[in-house]
């Protein structure tokens, strides 16, 4: 996993993908949608040669990590 993914996940406003899961590579969400298999596999083919972070943005204010 890429730090800079993580830290764009941790530190970044998503509420517009509240609920959705987000394929993030760098500082930027590359995919998003309600299935984690079809977002992944966009992302990938957006960027075959990096690994995308795949993560599901909560729906609330609550982030149990």
């Amino acid at each position: 996993m890429n730090d800079k993914s993580y830290d764009f996940y941790v530190n970044n406003d998503l509420s517009e993908y509240a609920g959705k899961w987000v394929a993030i590579v760098g500082e930027e969400v590359v995919a998003s949608g309600d299935n984690a298999k079809v977002v992944f596999e966009e992302a990938k083919r957006k960027f075959p040669d990096r690994l995308p972070l795949l993560a599901k943005v909560p729906k609330d204010e609550i982030l149990i990590l």
